[in-house]
């Protein structure tokens, strides 16, 4: 009972005063509690970015490679029919196409029929095969070699020696160590000719160190690969493709170099059916409060406001970040001296690149205050008129930036012979973060990259 009545005891003299104050004409003076500090979130939104990492090839230069490649002696042994024996030998140039994701192959070549003593002249053919590539997770490219038939028209009998055979039954009966053959070298030529593993590590490797974009402006691309996707190799058009892209998360830095991340080793591959190749590179516009106060300042600093007859002047003025929200520090001299806190909430309209606050209005335990003694405070124009002061048209500088993005973007040097062509097409908002001393709003460019290699 004793600490019930030495608690609620200052409270009803304090009421008291206030009331006998404003009964007598008393100027009030008051100053309410500061809000309760909550906690922040402590990083923007990021949005994914894919690093497009074209590797192709025409079916003209697989041909021309396997062609260096595939020796003359193609096979020589036995066939299905006892005593006989077969001799397959290249007989010209390898014909690849590319064509419904296949590849086509028209291999041609003389066979020649042995059985005993007894030899047939060589017999010119071409065969037809068609290989579809595939990748796995493990980096590997393997092919697959399928037999089309033959691309000429054969006799239905030869005679040799005693026998009579029928040559079409005996090329089909050796195809199958022929596929092998040729399986094998156009996995190794492939292999050789798109270096999956290899190149994308070089990629993988430079992404992770900033990139000095602009050093008038001291601008950076700070890139954060994530993981590597790829999509099924594309045959299409005699053009053989395959594409990789590498997610990462991209932003443009200015100022000092950030600080390189801790190396991250290439991770296993990803097969995915489809691939995002857009690039998108953040920008953060960090609105610091001690700026912001530069400009309301002037405009909000003794200055009156009236209401209800009654007038306040501004003597003092202060913004700090508080949990999702600012807080607005006001010291009033007039017909109420006093400080107190109002709360609003940040917004950024992307249509217009105008930086706002809403939802001013005084703080819980301010508007507790103002109740007892100064409600017509409470809903004078100070809040509105505070709410209107703050608002910033970010236009310049978010265009600056994204102009700034689109010129070094359009060509960086990631590594020696790894080029980074991308082009900016769009400029969206992202997230907007509020800090002790600052608000950082984050817009992002977007557009598509590809990595060349020279």
């Amino acid at each position: 009972m004793y600490l019930l009545k030495k608690t609620f005891l200052p409270l009803v003299l304090a009421s008291l005063a206030l009331t006998l104050s404003a009964c007598s004409g008393v100027k009030p003076s008051l100053t309410a509690e500061r809000p309760r500090d909550e906690a922040f979130r402590m990083v923007l939104k990021k949005e994914m970015s894919s690093l497009n990492v074209p590797i192709e090839a025409s079916s003209d230069e697989l041909g021309k490679a396997l062609n260096q490649t595939i020796r003359k002696e193609l096979y020589k042994g036995s066939t299905k029919t006892r005593g006989l024996t077969a001799d397959i030998v290249r007989n010209g140039p390898i014909v690849v196409s590319a064509a419904d994701n296949y590849l086509y192959f028209t291999l041609p070549i003389t066979m020649s029929l042995s059985y005993g003593m007894f030899e047939t002249p060589a017999i010119p053919l071409k065969l037809k095969f068609k290989a579809n590539a595939r990748i796995t997770p493990d980096w590997k490219l393997n092919t697959d070699i399928y037999y089309l038939g033959l691309s000429d028209l054969l006799a239905e009998d030869i005679g040799i020696g005693p026998l009579s055979i029928k040559p079409r039954s005996i090329v089909e009966g050796i195809t199958q160590p022929l596929q092998k053959v040729l399986s094998d070298l156009i996995s190794k030529k492939i292999n050789d000719m798109f270096p999956l593993k290899t190149r994308i590590a070089k990629v993988w490797n430079a992404a992770q160190k900033p990139v000095l974009l602009d050093r008038d402006y001291n601008a950076w691309l700070n890139l954060t690969p994530r993981e590597v996707m790829l999509y099924p190799l594309y045959a299409q058009n005699n053009r053989v493709k395959l594409s990789v892209g590498i997610n990462s998360f991209a932003e443009l830095v200015v100022g000092p170099e950030p600080a390189a991340q801790r190396p991250v080793p290439l991770p296993n591959l990803k097969l995915v059916n489809t691939i995002d190749k857009n690039f998108r590179i953040a920008i953060n516009a960090d609105l610091f409060y001690k700026d912001i106060l530069k400009i309301a300042s002037p405009l909000l600093l003794n200055k009156e406001f009236n209401s209800d007859g009654k007038t306040i002047v501004i003597k003092d003025l202060d913004l700090y970040g508080n949990g999702d929200k600012f807080v607005v520090k006001l010291e009033t001299k007039g017909s109420l001296d006093g400080v107190f806190y109002l709360t609003g909430k940040p917004r950024f309209d992307p249509q217009t690149n105008i930086f706002s606050v809403e939802d001013v209005d005084f703080d819980m335990q301010t508007q507790s205050l103002l109740l007892q003694s100064a409600d017509w405070f409470l809903h004078g124009t100070i809040k509105s008129m505070i709410q209107e002061k703050l608002n910033m048209d970010l236009t310049q500088r978010l265009e600056q930036s994204r102009e700034m993005a689109r010129k070094a973007i359009a060509q960086v040097q990631l590594a020696d012979h790894v080029l980074l062509k991308g082009n900016i097409k769009t400029l969206k908002f992202s997230d907007v973060l509020v800090q002790k001393d600052k608000i950082s709003i984050q817009v992002y460019t977007e557009g598509e990259s590809a990595v060349f290699f020279q």
